[in-house]
Formats: C-alpha cells, sequence, structure tokens
C-alpha cells in the first residue's frame, strides 16, 4: 500500500503528544525520590537481623560448651578418685549418661587413665554440633563446641626440710605477745600433722634443719661424710662461695670411688669471748646443744614435735647454710648417708620434694680465722699434760680395818703407830699455755745449734734441725709413723727429745689450772717428774676449741689472734650469704625440688624479703613477687604454713 508522505506526517502529529508524556512521566519518575529509605530500611533490617542471629546463635553456642567443659571437669575429677583404671572410666561415662550428654564423651582410650599407687590421672574429651536459628541466613547450618579437660589426683610421696630461722631475734615477742619461736614451734607442728595425717603411713618425710649462725648435723650424718677433721668439739662444716652452686655433699662412700673428692671443711669452735674451757657464751661459731642439731626423715608425728620443741634461739643469722643444708637433705647423694631408698632421684615421678623456709631477719657477719693464718694448723700455744697422782683415800685402825677415818684432813693418821692408810691412783691433768713472747734467759742457752754440735758426725742433725723446723718431731704435732722418710733416714728420732726441749725451755709457761707461771727448763723437766704420763701439744683448731681469741690475749697479752678473729676482711658478710643463698636456692629449683618462704616480721621491702623471695619458687624478676613467698605477722604464721600444707596436698585441675 502506497502512504503518502502527508498520512505519515499526520500520524506523527497525532503520536508525539503521547510519546512526549510518556517519555516526560519516565523522567520524572526517574528524578522522584519518595520510598527510597524504605529500601534502606529493609537492607539494615535484613543486616541487624543476621546480626543478630549470629550473636544469639554464639550464645546459645557459648552456653552449650561451658555446660560440656563443666560436666567434663566434673566428670574427670570424679573419675580421678577412682580405684582402678576401669573404675575410673565407668564414672566418667555414667557421668554423662545422668546429665543425658552420653552421645558427646569422645571415646575413653587406654591411654587417657593411670590410676597409679600415689597419682591419679584421668583424661577425656567431647563434642556436640549444635544447629543454629538464624545463622542459617549466612548459611551456617551447624556450630561445634568441643571440650577435653585432665584431672590429676596427686598424693605423692613427700620429702621436705623444713629450714627454721633459731636466730637469737627468735626470743623476741612477736605482735600477738608471744615469742616469736613459741609462735613458730605452734605453727611448725600444725603443718608436721597436716603432713602426716593427709598421707599413707610412710609416704611423708619431714626433716629439720634449725640455723642460726651455723647448723649442726646429727652424729649419723658427721659420720657418713666426709671431713677433713680438725678437732672434736663440734660438727660444724663451713663451705666456701663454689660450695653453694651444688646441693650434694661428699661423702666417706663417695669417695671410696672417687679420689679426687675434696673433703669437707670441718668450722673451727670457739667464740668470741668465754674463759678457758667454758665457751658456752653467745657468739660461738658453731652451736651444738641437741635442739640445734638436724633431725632427718622422719615420718613420726610425735618425734617431729618433741624436735621442734626441743629448738633453741641463739646467735646471728646464716640462711644460706641453712638452705645449703636443707638442699642437701633432699639431694639424692645424701642416699650415702641414709642408706636407704630415701633421698630419691630427682626424675622420681612419684615423689615432691619440698624445701620450707622460714626466716626473721636478714643475714649477718659470721666470724673466722682466715684460712692462711698463723692461728691455724699445727703447733699452738698451748699443751695438756697428764700425770698419775697418789691421792689419799682413807686411814684405818690397825687390825680392825672396818675402823675408818676418811677425808684429806685425817692423811696425818698415816704417820701413827696405830694406823695405816689406803691411797689410790689419780689421773691429773693440767694446760699450760706458752707466751711466744715472754722468754726464759737460762733455757736460751740450749739451742738447737747447740744440740747439734754437740752431737757430732752420729747423726745429719743439720737435716734433723731442719726437719724439727718445719714441724716435725715436735711433740704433739706429726706422728711418727706419718714423718717423711727423711726422718727415718737420718735416724732422727735418736735426738728427737734433745731437739725437742732445746726449741721448748727458751719460754715462759702459764699453768692454767693453777694460775701460776713455770720457766721452760722446768716444763721440759716434767717428764721426769714421778706418774708422768704424757704432754701433748694442740694444734691451733684444737686450742680455740678450749678457749676463745679474747682468753688468749687475756692470758698472753697478745691479742693480734682476736683482732685477726674479729677482722672483717675475714668473715662472712651478710651480703655474701645473700648472694650464697640465692645460688644454692637456684640449684635446688633447677632440680625440680619446690621452695616456700615465709618472712616473719621482716620488714617489706627490705634485705630479708628480697632475698627471701628471690629464693622461692616462682620468683618474677620484673614484678618481684611469687606467690610461694609468705610475709607473716604473729600468729599469722600458722596460716602461712597451713596453707603451704594445703597446696602440697591439693587436687589439681591441670587442663
Amino acid at each position: 500500500m502506497n502512504v503518502s508522505r502527508f498520512e505519515i506526517r499526520s500520524s506523527l502529529r497525532t503520536c508525539l503528544p503521547a510519546y512526549t508524556t510518556a517519555r516526560r512521566r519516565l523522567s520524572m519518575f526517574r528524578k522522584d525520590e519518595d520510598g527510597s529509605l524504605i529500601i534502606l530500611t529493609l537492607f539494615i533490617f535484613i543486616f541487624m537481623l543476621v546480626m543478630a542471629g549470629l550473636g544469639i546463635d554464639s550464645m546459645r553456642h557459648e552456653m552449650h560448651r561451658a555446660h560440656l567443659q563443666a560436666t567434663l571437669d566434673s566428670a574427670v575429677l570424679a573419675g580421678a578418685g577412682a580405684s582402678s583404671d576401669e573404675d575410673a572410666k565407668h564414672v566418667v561415662e555414667d557421668y554423662f549418661a545422668k546429665s543425658g550428654m552420653a552421645e558427646y564423651l569422645n571415646a575413653i582410650r587406654e591411654e587417657d587413665i593411670d590410676i597409679g599407687l600415689n597419682a591419679t590421672y584421668v583424661s577425656a574429651s567431647a563434642k556436640l554440633d549444635m544447629d543454629t536459628y538464624l545463622m542459617k541466613l549466612s548459611g551456617v547450618e551447624q556450630l561445634s563446641a568441643a571440650a577435653r579437660a585432665t584431672a590429676q589426683t596427686r598424693v605423692p610421696k613427700l620429702e621436705i626440710a623444713l629450714v627454721l630461722d633459731v636466730s637469737n631475734s627468735m626470743n623476741e615477742n612477736g605482735t600477738n605477745r608471744k615469742t616469736k619461736m613459741e609462735n613458730l614451734q605452734k605453727a611448725a607442728k600444725e603443718f608436721v600433722t597436716t603432713i602426716i595425717d593427709s598421707a599413707d603411713p610412710g609416704n611423708a618425710t619431714i626433716s629439720i634443719v634449725p640455723f642460726s649462725t651455723s647448723v649442726a648435723p646429727s652424729q649419723e650424718i658427721y659420720d657418713a661424710l666426709l671431713v677433713d677433721e680438725q678437732h672434736r668439739y663440734s660438727n660444724c662444716l663451713v663451705f666456701d662461695d663454689d660450695d653453694y652452686n651444688s646441693t650434694a655433699l661428699a661423702t666417706d662412700a663417695a669417695a671410696a670411688n672417687d679420689i679426687s673428692l675434696i673433703p669437707l671443711e670441718q668450722a673451727i669452735y670457739t667464740s668470741r669471748y668465754g674463759k678457758f674451757d667454758a665457751l658456752n657464751q653467745p657468739w660461738r661459731s658453731c652451736y651444738t646443744e641437741d635442739g640445734y642439731r638436724i633431725m632427718q626423715f622422719s615420718s613420726s608425728e610425735a618425734d617431729l614435735h618433741a624436735k621442734i620443741d626441743s629448738m633453741i634461739a641463739d646467735g646471728n643469722t646464716t640462711g644460706s647454710l641453712g638452705v645449703k643444708w636443707g638442699a642437701a637433705l633432699l639431694d639424692p647423694s645424701f642416699r650415702d648417708v641414709t642408706g636407704t631408698i630415701v633421698p630419691v632421684d630427682y626424675s622420681d615421678s612419684e615423689t615432691m620434694k619440698i624445701i620450707v623456709m622460714m626466716g626473721d631477719g636478714e643475714n649477718t657477719t659470721t666470724y673466722f680465722f682466715p684460712e692462711d693464718s698463723q692461728y691455724r694448723g699445727e703447733n699452738s700455744d698451748l699443751f695438756y699434760t697428764e700425770y698419775a697422782d697418789q691421792q689419799f683415800k682413807y686411814a684405818y685402825y690397825i687390825y680392825n680395818s672396818n675402823y675408818r677415818w676418811y677425808g684429806s684432813s685425817n692423811e696425818w693418821r698415816c704417820s701413827e703407830w696405830y694406823a695405816d692408810c689406803e691411797y689410790e691412783s689419780v689421773t691429773k691433768a693440767n694446760y699450760f699455755m706458752r707466751d711466744p713472747e715472754y722468754t726464759y734467759g737460762p733455757g736460751l742457752l740450749t739451742t738447737v745449734a747447740s744440740v747439734v754440735a754437740s752431737l757430732g758426725n752420729t747423726v745429719s742433725a743439720t737435716t734433723c734441725a731442719a726437719l724439727v723446723g718445719e714441724g716435725y718431731g715436735s711433740e704433739g704435732s706429726v706422728p711418727p709413723e706419718d714423718y717423711p722418710a727423711d726422718w727415718d733416714n737420718h735416724n732422727c728420732s735418736t735426738i728427737e727429745d734433745s731437739l725437742w726441749d732445746a726449741m721448748m725451755d727458751d719460754y715462759m709457761y702459764y699453768n692454767i689450772d693453777e694460775g701460776e707461771w713455770m720457766n721452760g727448763i722446768d716444763f721440759v723437766d716434767l717428764d721426769e717428774e714421778p706418774g708422768f704420763i704424757l704432754r701433748e701439744r694442740y694444734s691451733w683448731e684444737e686450742a680455740w676449741g678450749m678457749m676463745s681469741p679474747r682468753e688468749y690475749g687475756d692470758i698472753t697479752g697478745i691479742y693480734d689472734a682476736y683482732y685477726e678473729y674479729e677482722n672483717m676482711d675475714s668473715n662472712v658478710s651478710g651480703s655474701q650469704k645473700n648472694t650464697r643463698m640465692d645460688n644454692v636456692c637456684g640449684a635446688a629449683k633447677n632440680n625440680g625440688v619446690v621452695i616456700y618462704t615465709i618472712g616473719y616480721e621482716v620488714p617489706k621491702n627490705g634485705t630479708a624479703e628480697t632475698s627471701l623471695k628471690k629464693c622461692a619458687t616462682g620468683y618474677d624478676p620484673i614484678e618481684k613477687s611469687t606467690a610461694y613467698y609468705y610475709s607473716v605477722d604473729g600468729l599469722d604464721i600458722s596460716d602461712a604454713f597451713g596453707s603451704i600444707a594445703g597446696n602440697v596436698q591439693a587436687l589439681r585441675l591441670t587442663q
């Protein structure tokens, strides 16, 4: 069909208004913002719905997880109290069954349960899957919750060393008007009772180490140790700095297999003050009474209580020595002393080794003679003489021996016709002190040189004289069987007495018992007196056990020994003891020993508290604190010991 151009134009004129109108309306719709917030609100609502679903489902998940974990914790703790592996497994499974959660408990494996003699170990795990409510909107259909718990009931064998301060300050009144010693004794006995009562018989052993200036081992301990014994007045030992880097002590048994083992050094027994043969004054170098001695490895509550009650307080403070002995008692090498299986190896998982140390003050100075002192070693100025004397016993009427007169006032009757007398032999002893600066002129005429000259060529007198100068052949020094070969090779024993007399008759000697001076010639001639038995020259270590350095000065007028003993340069200071204490505590802790410390009325943040904190297990050098240190006053010491006892025996949830 032919359409004319006119008709097309006519049609366009007819359609154009409608098209224009539609176009205009579309443009207006595009520019219209009415209702746009509805769309935004819809999106926000959907987002909030998703987030709320996440929160609700997360809360539900945490609630189920916490319930699952709590049930599991309770189940394994209950199982840890069972008597056998099978019973423990049954207890855990029964716990979940009765809680309606049996389906969530994972199978318990054989290695998850171990019921031992002194410890039980129970471990279990569980898992549940929870359907989500609103998180499904984000595509999460389920959430899983898993739990694991391990319970360990440890009732181990216990080896405990109670290291207790018994220095003189423990005699002071505490804040509760009782002495600190009384409070300590009460608390320590309560601790002993708690430990012994809570353990199976024989599974807990406790040693008690009282310390002050010194620590006195029991005779049993001392006899088993490898000691370079210099006297028999006391059995205290001294240790040098290196000894505090380890916990072991040298024993005779160990020396049998190791000849290079260095013997322990016996401490000189003396006092700063005190009269002759009366060294029971304060400031002794070693406190020897039973109350100061170590008690080792006892499981007897009664014996331990008696030991604690017997403790005495005196002297200054050497906490480092206390811990050294406490650590030594727990060291496996100490089996050479006990002769038993105690103490066990550090690796023994069935045994806990624990030190509980109580101190009431900071470490202070201890007095010693220096190692190179002229007042140590052989040939002191003290001599001992012994002789037998006939002492009047009684007089009796002749032909009537039952008619007797007793008492020294009746000795005159012995010369009368009607009486005879009975005598008894009595051994008498005297001590003589040589004054090395008080010479006796006539004695100087007999010299070693004159003795040598008088002997001619009969012996090698010059060589013998030289040996005497080294200490050999002098009375009371080296016994003949220990003389060097030169002494025998030159027949020096043939002139020993002559050389001895030549050396010793030059001085004056003070008879301590009678308070009189004796010249050197008479002193040398004592061996010619009727009833003479022996004359012995003491070593300085033996001499100091009879007198104080001050007493030696008072007798001879020579106070060099006293000043040397007081010299701070040769003594062990408090700061040096602090370092030693830190070292031995570290050595013990490195071996797995748990150390609790108690500061009894010590200044806060003072030297004593700092040392005790550093010694304890778990010390944080940044925070300068540890949960194993207790600061107490008065009767609070009982709470501290009680807390430690409870901690030792605690039932632990380890995971």
